[in-house]
This record gives C-alpha cells, structure tokens and sequence, in this order.
C-alpha cells in the first residue's frame, strides 16, 4: 500500500501470496480465518490494489448483513489506505458497480437473484470475497446461488472470524478432512491464520476481562413441582432460563454498570451493550434500564429502521448504553463499547466469540474490555476456551480454526415447543448482590382513593410488561402463575387491598420482575 500504514501478519500475508499470483502461481482460493476484529476487512483492498487488472478486472465482496455491505464500502475510502480503488454497495440491477472497481452485495441479494450475479461474472473477470462465509451451509439455497460466482471467479478468498457453523453443517465451497475444514496449502490454496493470540501480541485487539457472576434461581415445572438451582450448578439450563427473565438479570446490569462508570472515569468515550436473549426481554431490560435512570435505546434485527436510527447515534454519542439482540453479531462496529452485559442464551463458542469481540476492539485511550456474564457451565466453558487460545502461545499451524457448540444456539432447549413454557421462572438473584430493600413507591399528594389507583395502575404496569416478555402462546400460564404468587404475598385481590397492601405488592414485583418506579397519575 502507498501509505506508512503497518500491516498485519495476516494483511502482510495477503500481500505475499497477491506475489506468487503476480509471479505466475496459479492460486484459485484463499482461506483466511481471522480472529473477529483482528482487521479482515482491510484484506479486501489489498487484494484489489494488488491484482486488479492482473488477474481480475474487478471485485466482488459479499457480506451477510446491510451494515457490513456499508463498511464495505466505506473501507476504499479510508484515508489510511491511500487507494484508488472504488466499489460501491449494491444488492441487484442491472449496473452493479457503475463504472467502479467492484461492489459489495449481501448473500441475501444474491439468494434472491442469482442470475443478476452471474451474468456480472460472466462480463467481467472477478476476484470473489465471500465474508464471513460460515454463513453459507453447503448445500443450502444461498450455496446454490453462489456457485455459478465461485466457478466463474479468478479468485475466491473464503474468510471468516469462526470457521464453523453452529448447527454443526458444513461450510460450503470448503473442503472438509474427517468432518473439519481442509487448512493446509496446495499448489491452488494458500490458508492465512491470525488467531487470538498473535492479534494481542501484535496490539490489534484488546484482551478481554470476563466477570461470570454465580446466582440462584427458582423455577415452577409444567406439573407444579418446585424446583431450584445455582447458575453452575446440576439444573444449569433451566436456572439460566429463569435468571434471564427475573432478578438476577437485574442484579448483573446493576454490576455492569458500576464497572461502566468507572471505566468511564477512566475513558470517558466508553459505550456499554447490553445483549438480550430476545427482542421482548430486551424490551424489558431497557425499561429496567430507564427506571433506574439510565438513558439507553434498543437496536435489534426485528425493527430495522429504528435500529439503525439508534445505532446510528450510538455511534456519535448521543447515548452510551445499547440493549441489543442479534446486532451484537458481525456489523456492530463501535470500538468506543468497553462494557458488554452478556445475557444471553446463547452458548455457541464462535456466536460468543463474535459477541465478545465488539468490545476488544481498539480505540485511542482505551485499555480495557470487560464482559459480564451468568457463570453456568456451558459459559464458563466457553470463556475456558477463549482464554486458553489468549494465553497459550500457538504455532501458526496450531491455531484454532474453529470451535463446536456448546449449546446449540438458538433457545438451547429452554420450551418443550412452540407454544408452552418449559418452566415457569419464579425469582432468582446474583450471588453477592446487595440486598437493600426495594423502592418504596412515591406518590404524590392526593386523596386516599386516588393513592390507591395510582398503585394500583403502576401495578398493572409491571404485569403488563412481563407478560409482554414471554412467548405469546405462554401468556395465560405466566398470568396465573403471577397472580398465585401475589395471593401469597397478600391473600386479597388488587381491588380489595388497602394502600399499604398495595404498595407491598408494588415493592414485591419491582424487585422480582422490573418495571419503572415512576408513578403516573
């Protein structure tokens, strides 16, 4: 590259084998694994700064989400790399590149219209950037639709930050050797490797800190049996599935974010992201959030438009704390976030892995990178292994590739199906957690009887919202639940009760299920 930028061990490796193509080596694919943040995105600019018009004319980058293809594009601009090259974000038309060095395209708009692609190939020689490419199962309608592109490429770079899928299918397009992906050269392949731990050895990412908080929790079964577990205990997954939902998961925002102001006072740009289980919940933890004063949006991948709106200033700082669900994936790009409050399910080791990364990014002043998580077994596990690749030194053909699912991903099966809950979660609380008394709540002066329907509507307040967190089809078994539990905190219906019964219930609820402690009239 023109500039002094310092590249890479995996950048720099790029480069070489861009030498060997240029000095008649006839390498048709590239497969580089680089550890997420470690500086993938870079690669698609030395390879077009490097071999375009020798091998190709253009470039194709494909990415799986909307974000990343605007990254994509925005990295040909970046004034560190001092390129000419330009491409452009495009899904599907006619011109896709308008007269630039290439596009950039998701692997959704080449599913939904392949042939636009492959008539593009079929012009113009291409260098094919398929990114993080564990998205595409083999097999799959997505491999379908890339494989005119891959055939017609003069160069295909497979790359990813996990080499691995958490369904446990295999990639496509990747050569496998007893049921793991082909790594070693060939007179046609080169493989690049940059692990976890060469990228902190050479000050590209951070080293992450992990505070996996134990806790207990109590759950009602589907038959009404009682049941209860530590975090790390015998009952890890059904005790997760309670804490993310009662109050444990109050008790680990509430210590995410006394460590966010303190690394606050030490980075004043710092970001903090919250990762929820669903969008519902994550509805729920920025209400918890709000109610203890906190200002904080929500960006998940179900409201788009307003996600991005929130993003967006996230991004600027308008405000520091992001509840998030699926963006906490590839494409969340903000290297100000040095707090992640993990609470979520999900026990993937790459889902994790790209989880954690969007706090080990660098930033000018930042130091450290902290992760909060619930301590059950398939996490902790997880972060075993995390840490074993950071402090273990590893030869370039030792490190690791790719890792399996501790978990399965998805609701790791927390609901016998659809429809009904799995269990009933009752309460539960972090290990160590303060045990102050709950807000009282503050009502404004009025009558006696006006007192009575202020509690009672904020009452009505807290149930709503729960019941708005759970599975739609599990609504009516939650709500009697709930209200079997109230009778035992006062043996009377919400009407009958005298203020100060009601305001028992109201404290009872704030500090079992959430809810804002502000009270309208």
């Amino acid at each position: 590259m023109k500039g002094a930028f310092r590249l890479r061990y995996h950048q720099q490796a790029i480069v070489d084998v861009c030498r060997e193509i240029l000095d008649g080596a006839l390498i048709r694919e590239i497969i580089l694994s680089v550890t997420p943040g470690g500086g993938k995105s870079f690669v698609p600019v030395i390879l077009a700064e490097n071999l375009i018009p020798a091998i190709a004319k253009k470039i194709c980058w494909v990415v799986p989400r909307n974000a990343l293809k605007y990254q994509g594009e925005a990295e040909f601009i970046d004034p560190r790399w001092e390129t000419l090259k330009r491409v452009r974000a495009a899904d599907n038309g006619m011109d896709l590149t308008r007269g630039l060095d290439g596009y950039v395209t998701t692997y959704q708009a080449v599913g939904i219209n392949p042939e636009c692609h492959a008539a593009e190939f079929g012009r113009h020689r291409y260098i094919l950037f398929l990114d993080e490419c564990h998205h595409v199962a083999d097999g799959s309608l997505w491999d379908m639709a890339l494989r005119s592109m891959v055939e017609q490429a003069a160069l295909v770079v497979k790359a990813s930050g996990t080499l691995s899928r958490g369904d446990g299918q295999k990639i496509a397009f990747m050569e496998y050797t007893e049921g793991t992906p082909a790594v070693s050269n060939t007179d046609q392949r080169r493989v690049i490797v940059y692990g976890r731990k060469k990228a902190i050895t050479d000050g590209a990412i951070l080293p992450v800190e992990f505070r996996t908080i134990d806790g207990e929790a109590s759950w009602e079964e589907q038959d009404g049996a009682a049941g209860s577990s530590m975090l790390s205990g015998e009952e890890s997954a059904k005790a997760l599935f309670t804490a993310l939902r009662t109050g444990f998961a109050h008790n680990l925002l509430d210590a995410s974010l006394s460590e966010f102001a303190v690394l606050l006072q030490e980075y004043p740009p710092a970001k903090m992201l919250v990762v929820a289980p669903n969008i519902e919940i994550a509805k729920a933890y920025h209400a918890y959030l709000d109610s203890a004063g906190y200002v904080s949006r929500i960006a998940t991948s179900e409201d788009t438009p307003l996600a991005q709106r929130n993003l967006e200033d996230f991004k600027r700082g308008t405000y520091r704390i992001l509840v998030t669900v699926a963006m906490a994936y590839e494409g969340l790009n903000v290297p100000e976030v040095s707090v992640i409050c993990c609470l979520s399910h999900i026990r993937s080791v790459p889902w994790l892995e790209q989880c954690f990364a969007r706090a080990n990014r660098l930033a000018q002043g930042k130091s450290r990178a902290v992760v909060f998580a619930p301590a059950d077994w398939a996490f902790k596990k997880a972060v075993a292994m995390i840490k074993r690749e950071e402090l273990v030194p590893l030869s370039d053909g030792q490190q690791t590739l790719f890792n399996g699912d501790n978990g399965k991903g998805g609701d790791g099966g927390m609901r016998a199906n659809g429809a009904k809950p799995w269990i009933i979660p009752l309460s539960s609380s972090a290990e160590g957690a303060a045990q102050a008394g709950p807000l009282r709540p503050v009502i404004p002066p009025c009558t006696p009887s006006e007192a009575e329907k202020i509690l009672r509507k904020n009452i009505n307040g807290i149930i709503s919202a729960y019941l708005d967190s759970v599975n739609a089809g599990s609504k009516q078994a939650y709500s009697k639940m709930l209200y079997r539990r109230m009778r035992l905190v006062v043996e009377k219906p919400l009407a009958q009760m005298r203020q100060c019964e009601l305001e028992k219930i109201w404290m009872w609820l704030r500090t079992q299920y959430g809810g804002n402690t502000t009270n309208k009239g």
